[in-house]
């Protein structure tokens, strides 16, 4: 089916649908693609409404290459302003200006001076120098123990399989349970610059680069909206979007989403290997892919099982990971029926990134300012995406700034429980009808 080029988003009707959302196999490189058709960047990088040319500065971009590469083309203005922090990058941009950009932006949100999220940024940028210098090695050691932990369990589920299946299948669990922590706790790591930990998450069987731009320049800067491919990318199984026209089938998905979360990363994984396989949108494999295999070449050399009843407890290892990695993610905030999706009447007609950050979210209170519930299960999660370069062990310290500020501006930090967050995540898959987030009640 071909795209609509007059269809609009629901919620900012001023804004045309992305061409290709709907377009399978809904890749993040068909992502990208999608954003430089609409985005006016010329091939270039845009920055608000100003073309840039960053060429010259691909090799010694802080943060590593990857993020200008990817984002060649396309509209950077939310990366730009959530990924920078110390105020350098507001210096050098001048340097690489080439000209004005021809059409508005593609995006409903602002960033104003006086605005909640500038305002909020400067506020945590003073705050952070007061944060323990060596906090980040907390996150560190969090994350080798559950590597050395998968390493040991790995090998050890399919010894301990060849004698007790019972036995077998409870290790198999708490296998599935570490290695949905690591992953968690890698996707710390691959929101700022190169780190060999942010490796680790494909030992999910899942890419971290393909991640940089679903989750980090998708998800992470268009929550909720039709730019979320984390929203598209799992639809026709469950669908979020509070439409009218939602079907009875996909209201059902409330019930089933316990088998679509235990298939989604091995899903991922084969999706990702045939597009790498046939170059969809130029992705190309790369040596990096090859770490998602090292887990099952470990469990075969050391766990004592052949060959076929190895690969058979790496699957179940993988499943398992994967039904507890989507249950923590899809219920770390985003996917209540409180929240705004696009579908719902916004605030205002164009809204402040970080007001809009709170509106879709709920966060679950018993993990906020809990490191290890932070790392492993994507706690204090509003923080986390307003400040997506800042360590998980940084943001507790930065819960009475936010709390101030959101007084200020007469708004605040919803929260629930997990439980409450897992009932809610289904409340929305059923829920048709809109929120109108001009109603205080919602605020």
């Amino acid at each position: 089916m071909a795209p609509d080029p007059d269809r609009r988003h629901v919620s900012f009707p001023y804004l045309k649908y992305p061409p290709l959302r709907d377009v399978d196999p809904k890749t993040p490189q068909q992502w990208i693609k999608g954003k430089q058709l609409q985005d006016g960047a010329e091939d270039l990088w845009r920055i608000h409404d100003g073309l840039y040319d960053m060429t010259d500065f691909i090799k010694s971009h802080p943060g590593g290459s990857e993020w200008l590469l990817i984002t060649k083309g396309t509209d950077v203005t939310e990366a730009f302003e959530t990924h920078h922090l110390k105020g350098t990058a507001e210096t050098i941009l001048p340097k690489h200006f080439v000209k004005k950009a021809k059409t508005p932006r593609n995006s409903p949100f602002t960033f104003k001076e006086d605005g909640f999220y500038k305002t909020l940024k400067s506020k945590v940028s003073e705050k952070v120098k007061e944060i323990p210098k060596d906090i980040r090695k907390k996150s560190d050691v969090v994350t080798d123990i559950l590597f050395i932990g998968l390493i040991v369990l790995s090998p050890l589920c399919c010894w301990v399989w060849s004698k007790s299946y019972v036995f077998g299948a409870a290790f198999i669990l708490a296998n599935g349970l570490v290695l949905s922590g690591l992953t968690v706790c890698a996707h710390n790591y691959f929101h700022r610059t190169d780190s060999w930990r942010m490796y680790l998450f494909n030992l999910s069987g899942m890419c971290y680069s393909d991640w940089r731009i679903s989750h980090a320049l998708s998800h992470h800067l268009h929550t909720n909206t039709l730019q979320d491919i984390e929203i598209s990318m799992i639809e026709p199984f469950l669908v979020f979007t509070p439409y009218k026209d939602k079907t009875i089938l996909a209201q059902l998905g409330a019930f089933y989403w316990p088998l679509i979360y235990t298939f989604s990363t091995l899903t991922l994984m084969i999706k990702g290997m045939i597009t790498s396989v046939i170059k969809h949108e130029g992705k190309t494999i790369k040596w990096s892919d090859m770490i998602a295999f090292f887990l099952p070449v470990w469990m075969w050399l050391f766990g004592g099982l052949s060959l076929p009843w190895t690969l058979l407890m790496w699957t179940a290892t993988l499943m398992t990971a994967s039904f507890f990695f989507m249950v923590f993610g899809l219920t770390a905030g985003h996917h209540s029926h409180r929240n705004f999706f696009d579908g719902d009447v916004p605030r205002e007609e164009y809204m402040d990134f970080g007001i809009h950050q709170l509106d879709t979210i709920v966060e679950r209170i018993e993990y906020a300012g809990n490191h290890f519930k932070s790392i492993t299960r994507f706690g204090d999660h509003a923080l986390h995406h307003l400040f997506p370069t800042l360590d998980h062990a940084e943001l507790k310290y930065l819960y009475p700034t936010l709390i101030e500020h959101c007084e200020k501006f007469e708004t605040h930090l919803r929260t629930n429980t997990f439980y409450e967050a897992l009932i809610s995540h289904s409340k929305q898959i059923i829920r048709k009808r809109p929120n109108n987030f001009k109603d205080n009640k919602l605020h």
